[in-house]
Order: C-alpha cells, then sequence, then structure tokens
C-alpha cells in the first residue's frame, strides 16, 4: 500500500475513533503511570474538512488531536482572518476541537483560524504555538505575509494587550467606521506576523484589542504606517511605534461638605514633598493641595533665611499641568536653611476658603554629601537626532541631559539605580512629544530607546559609566 494512502487511513481511522469516543459518553481521563515526561505538544492528526482545503464553504470544522487537550481559553484567543460579523462557537472535549462557523463566507478568499497558544495538552500542558487551521473558499490559498514589530514610543516597552490591523487601503476613514478585515496580536517581544494574506494594499495600524477594534478614541494607545503597504510573499518588516494622542483626563475627586466648609471659614490642606525636614538640590519645593488652588498676589508668599528676611531670585506659581499644586522654584546651596511664609490668606480654591492660619516652613537643604557624581562616556551617539539621555525609575523619567559630545559630566545624582533612555528629541524642547492621526497634520510620535546598560549611582562618590548606543 501507498505510503501516504497507509497514512491518511491511520489518521481518518483516529478520527473515527476520536469521534465515537465523544458519541458514546463520557470517560475517566487517567494519565498512565511511570515512563519518560511527555515533553511534545498536541499535533493534529485529522480534520474535517482537510487542513488547506480548497473550495469550500463549511458550517463547521472538527480537528483531532493526537492526545487530549485543555480547553480552557481557547474561545477567547482565537483569531480568524479575514474578521467575521459573528465570532464562530468553538467547543473542546477530549481530543477534539469543534468549530461553528455562524456568517455567510465570502468567495474566493482565504480563511485562517489561528489558536495562538490556547492548545494544550491535559497532562503536562505542553503547547501546541501558533496552531492555524486554514481553506479557502476559491481555488487557492492565499500566501502573502506581513511581519514585523511594536514598541511603545514614550518608553521603549512592549505592551503585548495590544494587536495590529489591516484595513482596506482605499477608505481612508475605514479604522474609524469599521472593524478591521485583519488582525493579529503581538508577542512577548513585540513581534507579529500576518500569513495568509491575498497579494492586496492595506493600512495597517495598532490599537487595543478591545471589542470595537476602531480608533474612536485619541486618549487610546494608537500608531499607523506612514505608506499603505503592499503584501507580497514576504513584505518587509515594518516597525510601530504606538502613542496616546491625548491623555486621559483624571477625574476629580469630589469633595464633600463645601457649603458647610464655606460657613466654617478656612479649610485648605497641604503637604510639601519635603525628606522630613530636607530640600532636594535638584528639585522645586511643592505645596500640593486636594483641588486646585489660586495665588493671592495681595499675600504673597516669601521665601526667607532664619531671620525672616527675603530673599532674591526665587519664583513662586501654580503648576499648569498640576492646578492643585503650588511650586517653589529656587537655586538651592547645600546645608543652607530656610523659612518659608505662607500667610493665612495667600493661597484660596474656587469657594476662597483660606488657610486655617499662617504657616512658616523651616527646612534645611541636602548637604553634598547625599548626592553622587557621574561621567559617562558615551559611544555611538548620533547628533543629528538630537539625542537626550534619560535616567528613570518605576518608568517616570527623573533627570534628563541632552547629549553634545561623547562625554556627559553630571555634578550631582541622587543615590539609586537608574533605567536608561534615549530619546530622539525631534523639536529640541527636551521631552518626549506624542503623535497624531486626526485631521491632516499626520504626524509619528517622537522614539524613546531602551538602553540596556543601567546606571547605580553612590552617594558622595565619583561614578563612571561607559555607554554604547547602537545605531
Amino acid at each position: 500500500m501507498n505510503k501516504w494512502i497507509f497514512l491518511k487511513v491511520l489518521a481518518l481511522g483516529f478520527f473515527a475513533f476520536s469521534t465515537a469516543i465523544q458519541i458514546t459518553g463520557c470517560a475517566n481521563i487517567v494519565p498512565p503511570g511511570g515512563g519518560p515526561k511527555d515533553s511534545l505538544p498536541p499535533y493534529l492528526v485529522a480534520a474535517k474538512p482537510h487542513d488547506s482545503s480548497l473550495n469550500i464553504q463549511p458550517k463547521e470544522i472538527l480537528i483531532a488531536f493526537n492526545e487530549f487537550i485543555a480547553s480552557s481559553s481557547i474561545q477567547e484567543n482565537l483569531v480568524v482572518s479575514p474578521s467575521l460579523k459573528m465570532v464562530p462557537l468553538v467547543d473542546a472535549k477530549l481530543n477534539m476541537l469543534k468549530v461553528r462557523i455562524l456568517d455567510t463566507l465570502l468567495p474566493n478568499t482565504t480563511y485562517s483560524f489561528e489558536f495562538g497558544n490556547s492548545i494544550k495538552d491535559v497532562n503536562e500542558g505542553n503547547i501546541a504555538k501558533n496552531f492555524t487551521y486554514v481553506f479557502s473558499t476559491g481555488d487557492h490559498l492565499d500566501t502573502g505575509t506581513l511581519n514585523g514589530s511594536v514598541t511603545l514610543a514614550e518608553t521603549g516597552k512592549i505592551d503585548t494587550t495590544l494587536i495590529v490591523v489591516l484595513q482596506t487601503a482605499e477608505k481612508d476613514s475605514a479604522i474609524f467606521k469599521e472593524k478591521p478585515l485583519y488582525y493579529t496580536r503581538i508577542d512577548g517581544k513585540g513581534k507579529f506576523a500576518f500569513h495568509f494574506l491575498p497579494y492586496k494594499t492595506y493600512q495597517a495600524f495598532v490599537l487595543p484589542n478591545d471589542y470595537t477594534k476602531k480608533y474612536d478614541d485619541s486618549t487610546k494607545l494608537f500608531a499607523f504606517a506612514n505608506e499603505p503597504i503592499a503584501i507580497q510573499p514576504i513584505t518587509d518588516s515594518i516597525h510601530f511605534y504606538v502613542f496616546q494622542g491625548a491623555k486621559k483626563m483624571e477625574k476629580k475627586r469630589a469633595t464633600s461638605g463645601n457649603k458647610a466648609a464655606t460657613k466654617m471659614g478656612a479649610i485648605l490642606k497641604y503637604n510639601r514633598n519635603l525628606d522630613g525636614s530636607e530640600q532636594d538640590l535638584l528639585k522645586t519645593l511643592n505645596l500640593s493641595f486636594e483641588t486646585p488652588v489660586h495665588l493671592n498676589d495681595s499675600f504673597p508668599i516669601t521665601l526667607c533665611d532664619t531671620l525672616n528676611m527675603q530673599l532674591e531670585g526665587y519664583q513662586i506659581y501654580i503648576d499648569s499641568a498640576h492646578p492643585e499644586t503650588v511650586v517653589i522654584d529656587y537655586p538651592w546651596t547645600a546645608q543652607t536653611k530656610f523659612h518659608l511664609i505662607v500667610p493665612k490668606s495667600s493661597i484660596k480654591d474656587s469657594l476662597n476658603n483660606t488657610l486655617i492660619k499662617t504657616d512658616t516652613l523651616a527646612f534645611i537643604t541636602k548637604s553634598e554629601a547625599a548626592y553622587g557624581a557621574c561621567i559617562i562616556r558615551i559611544n555611538g551617539f548620533n547628533e543629528k537626532l538630537n539625542q537626550v539621555l534619560l535616567l528613570t525609575q518605576d518608568d517616570k523619567v527623573k533627570f534628563s541631559y541632552p547629549i553634545t559630545k561623547n562625554t556627559l559630566n553630571i555634578q550631582k545624582l541622587p543615590p539609586g539605580d537608574y533605567h536608561l533612555k534615549l530619546l530622539n528629541d525631534r523639536n529640541q524642547n527636551g521631552v518626549w512629544d506624542t503623535g497624531s492621526y486626526y485631521g491632516k497634520a499626520k504626524q509619528q510620535p517622537e522614539i524613546v530607546q531602551l538602553l540596556a546598560t543601567p546606571l547605580s549611582i553612590k552617594g558622595n562618590w565619583e561614578n563612571e559609566l561607559i555607554l554604547i548606543i547602537n545605531k
């Protein structure tokens, strides 16, 4: 007997046996004892219709594996391309998958059913990675591919909850109005891949994997390709930089008892960002309130020496990004004592509430020994990109330094461990700027690159680091 025919008969026999198990009833699944540990993932032994079938319009697909499979999260992980209006129903029992298609399929179209990493065996949890079933309603299978990667522009990190979507190139507004034709998920390394695509031209985007799969909110994470992409057997890889077009507005906490508070008089309270009674030489002194406030010029806040003599050269203002914060900006000198006099009526909220009394804050600036110095020798920076070195902790930028030559000399840094990032500062304003897709002025975000070399600063110590930037 021909070897291929023999294997085909054997697979169909296993398929029939598996189907019979489902029909005749349930059985206790008892893993065999002894022997070597199973390290192989489940694999397909038969399918109806056959995998890669042509000229079919199935309403139901049955897939048999060589061993019992776990059924958790298979429905949630299924990605059908091109997209269907109604999500297919997936049922998994023993070693079988049953997929019911509820839509009418398009003619002359290749459909792929990607199960991601959701199929695994029962006993050891071995994963059938990226298991895909494919068929065509026409006389051939499409073989176009598109590969690429996705990173968050502001942090350089990866977000695996995002998806890459393809929309028809002829409709500029499709991403605002329609679900995507094709979409795929991003893996833990930020990579994505489309397979079985027709040789057509598409617009490509990145979106959150929400139920709409449309760009209907500028506060959503988003990315776009500058030009439509013509699909080939192997299409050039594309890199997306994801941005948030607009920041989400934080809802202000409702304050209770405002009417009663007005009758009672002053209720304003604040926190200060002092470290105990010490002021950081590298920071402004901030007074933070629960609600937005404004300054009363008739009763100004004053920065004084210990004799309460007013100093010169300081600035006091409301933080434009945080209207509940009063900022005192001054070129602090080490180991110096100060008084900050905050009159009762110097600060008011929208209801004209004031402080309960005049405050005098006594504090001292930190010593030089509380900081470390650092020399960073840089190999490979590109002066044409206006690069800025970002020092971050907990994914927040603590310090930034424009790179103008191959040596960066930092005189003061608080001790601690910093992650380093590199900002390509397109407009040279020293901060990361987001992108835009609404309107005619489409613009990609500025790019932040993660650097693998950490920076560890010890207090009262001259630290040194050699930093290599990949071009």
